[in-house]
């Protein structure tokens, strides 16, 4: 039986636009009431998410900035901030490669490692409050997320590139039509939604979960129900049990719903 569900937002459960569905809440809402409980799994971060989650915030968890930020029953349990050496060493390597441009966030702010303009802003990638940077902040700023913006598109060639500069440090996932997310190794969705299930003494063959990029890659390899969406990248489709329709016909609220139904019919 299903006790959790999971849930990553852009081209997954929020619409072309990148709004929540209207009758997702509803259908949180009766989810929770079953016994289920549901997170918001995103590589936003936790503010962006609390705003558009605001009517069912308190009957749901959040497993933010693709892992760094881990919020339970309303509690931040969990917070990994990046390395300010290693954040150095990204913006070395990033600057090797003139298609590449970096930005770093922390709780509130986005600074950009290079004029505004540079960046071109996709629905999951609007970031928030700019600052522009004309070096790394200080190890006094606590940055929680990274992501670096490909100007000629080859998300592809430049991941690879990253990884073989630093491999160690990071791991590269792509994200959108010319973005990269910059996780720190041994933090992604996965172990965030760990905290979330050991909080609610969940296993993992009790979690489903939905994704489309290859930042949901850890999460769908670990639980029990994974299920791709129809516009998702090729991998995370096969390795999915299941594969719905795309996030612009509301697939996801659809299986919710599905879901819901089963559980209310027991």
């Amino acid at each position: 039986m299903i006790k959790l569900i999971a849930s990553d937002m852009d081209g997954t459960l929020l619409d072309a636009e990148g709004n929540v569905p209207p009758e997702t809440f509803e259908l949180i809402s009766g989810l929770r009431r079953c016994g289920v409980h549901f997170v918001a799994s995103s590589g936003r971060r936790f503010d962006t998410l609390s705003e558009q989650f605001a009517p069912v915030i308190e009957l749901m968890d959040f497993v933010a900035s693709n892992g760094a930020q881990v919020v339970v029953g309303g509690k931040l349990v969990d917070r990994e901030v990046f390395s300010h050496a290693a954040v150095c060493r990204l913006y070395r390597a990033v600057t090797m490669f003139d298609v590449l441009h970096l930005a770093l966030f922390d709780r509130t702010n986005s600074f950009l490692l290079d004029d505004e303009a540079v960046f071109e802003r996709e629905i999951d990638k609007n970031l928030p409050n700019p600052v522009r940077a004309y070096e790394v902040p200080s190890s006094e700023t606590s940055i929680i997320k990274a992501s670096v913006y490909v100007s000629d598109g080859t998300v592809m060639d430049m991941s690879y590139a990253l990884t073989r500069e630093l491999g160690e440090d990071f791991v590269f996932a792509p994200s959108g039509r010319k973005w990269i997310d910059v996780m720190q190794r041994g933090v992604n969705k996965a172990t965030g939604i760990r905290q979330v299930m050991q909080a609610h003494d969940v296993s993992a063959d009790e979690v489903a979960a939905f994704g489309d990029s290859m930042n949901d890659y850890e999460i769908l390899r670990m639980v029990g129900m994974p299920i791709a969406m129809e516009n998702g990248r090729s991998a995370i489709k096969q390795i999915a049990r299941k594969v719905i329709g795309p996030n612009t016909e509301h697939s996801v609220q659809k299986e919710l719903r599905r879901m819901l139904e089963e559980l209310s019919a027991r």
